[in-house]
C-alpha cells in the first residue's frame, strides 16, 4: 500500500489577464508521504502559495485553470465538485495563512469560530463543541483557555493569534496540513515556540505537513524534504541534509549563500542573487533562472532544461548539475 497522502502529478495553474493568460504553477510533480513536512521555498513571485492554494481550489475559480492532477489518499481532487472538496477542507486538510487577523472574523469570539469549524464537519451538540474548543486552546499552549474562548481577536497578541489558528486548522484533526508562510509576521521567540508546538502536534496526529516558507532557517529545522521553487517550476528537490550539504541548482546555491551566518565576516557585504523575478507575463526563454545565473551560457538562455534524477532521491533542473556535482564550477 502506497504511504503517499499527497501527489501533485503535472500540476499546471493558469490565470487569466487583463494582458491574456499567464501561467503560475507550470508542470510541477511532488509528494507528500504521511508523518513527513514538505517544504516549498523560493523568492515572492515563485508559485509557492499558487501551490498550496490550488490543492483546496482557493482562487477564483472564474479566472483560474487547472491541468494535471492533485491526489489525496488516491483521489484526484481536481475530478470532484466543489462541494466535496468544500468537505475536505478543515476536515482531512486544513491551512494555516500568513496573517491571522485576516482570517479570524474580528466580531465573533474566538471559541464560537472554532466552534463553527467542529460542529460543520462532526456531528456534536454545542457542549460538546466548547468542551473541545477549550481542550484545543489548552493543546496548542494558550493559557487560561476558558477566558480567551470569549475574547476576541483584536483582544489577543499576534503570537496569540497564530496559535488560535492552530488550533482551529488541527479541530477535526486533519491528515495533511497546509503552512503558508504561518511565522512570517512574528518575532523570533514567538516564532520558535509557534514551530515546536506544529511539529509536536504533527508527531501527535502523525500528519504530513506541507510548509511554504522563504526561511531557509526554518526549512533547515523542520522540513524532511524540500523543493525550490523559482517562476512556477520545481528547480531541485531533494532531502533536507542533502539539499544545504550538495545542491546542484545555481538558485539553490544562491540562496544558500545569501543567508548570513552568526560566525561569518561582519566586515563583508552580504551576498544576493543579482536581479529580481521577472512577472509571469515576461517568462524567459530557455532556463527561466538564466537571466540571474551565473553558470550561465547560450544553451541556457535558449533551451529549456527538464527536471531530471540526479540521483534515486534528488531531482534538478538544470543543464550544467553534472559540472557542478563533480566540482567542476562553483557559485562565487
Amino acid at each position: 500500500m502506497s504511504n503517499a497522502l499527497l501527489k501533485l502529478e503535472d500540476l499546471q495553474v493558469t490565470f487569466t489577464t487583463y494582458s491574456g493568460e499567464v501561467t503560475a504553477v507550470d508542470n510541477v510533480s511532488l509528494q507528500l508521504n504521511k508523518g513527513e513536512v514538505l517544504g516549498i521555498v523560493g523568492e515572492s513571485g515563485s508559485g509557492k502559495s499558487v501551490t498550496s492554494e490550488s490543492i483546496l481550489q482557493l482562487l477564483d475559480e472564474d479566472l483560474t485553470s487547472y491541468d494535471g492532477k492533485i491526489l489525496f489518499e488516491g483521489k484526484n481532487l481536481l475530478d470532484m465538485s466543489s462541494k466535496q472538496v468544500q468537505k475536505l477542507r478543515g476536515n482531512e486538510i486544513s491551512m494555516i495563512f500568513q496573517d491571522p487577523m485576516s482570517s479570524l472574523n474580528p466580531v465573533m469570539p474566538i471559541g464560537k469560530q472554532i466552534a463553527e469549524v467542529i460542529r460543520l464537519h462532526q456531528k456534536v451538540s454545542k457542549k460538546e463543541a466548547q468542551k473541545k474548543v477549550v481542550e484545543l486552546l489548552r493543546l496548542t499552549g494558550i493559557p487560561s483557555p476558558e477566558q480567551r474562548a470569549k475574547e476576541y481577536p483584536h483582544e489577543i497578541s499576534g503570537g496569540m493569534r497564530q496559535r488560535i489558528m492552530i488550533a482551529m486548522a488541527l479541530a477535526c484533526e486533519p491528515k495533511l496540513l497546509i503552512a503558508d508562510e504561518p511565522t512570517t509576521a512574528l518575532d523570533v521567540t514567538i516564532q520558535a515556540q509557534i514551530l515546536d508546538l506544529m511539529m509536536d502536534l504533527k508527531e501527535k496526529l502523525n500528519m504530513g505537513v506541507l510548509f511554504i516558507t522563504h526561511d531557509l532557517g526554518v526549512v533547515a529545522n523542520i522540513c524532511t524534504k524540500v523543493a525550490v521553487m523559482y517562476l512556477g517550476q520545481v528547480m531541485e528537490e531533494t532531502d533536507v541534509k542533502t539539499l544545504f550539504s550538495k545542491p546542484l541548482h545555481p538558485y539553490t546555491m544562491g540562496l544558500i549563500k545569501s543567508v548570513p551566518h552568526l560566525d561569518g565576516d561582519r566586515t563583508q557585504e552580504l551576498s544576493s542573487i543579482p536581479g529580481t523575478v521577472p512577472p509571469l507575463s515576461n517568462v524567459p526563454d530557455g532556463c527561466r533562472f538564466a537571466p540571474r545565473c551565473p553558470f550561465a551560457t547560450e544553451k541556457c538562455h535558449k533551451e529549456v532544461p527538464v527536471l531530471e534524477h540526479a540521483d534515486d532521491t534528488h531531482r534538478v533542473r538544470c543543464w550544467h548539475y553534472e559540472k557542478i556535482q563533480e566540482g567542476e564550477v562553483a557559485y562565487v
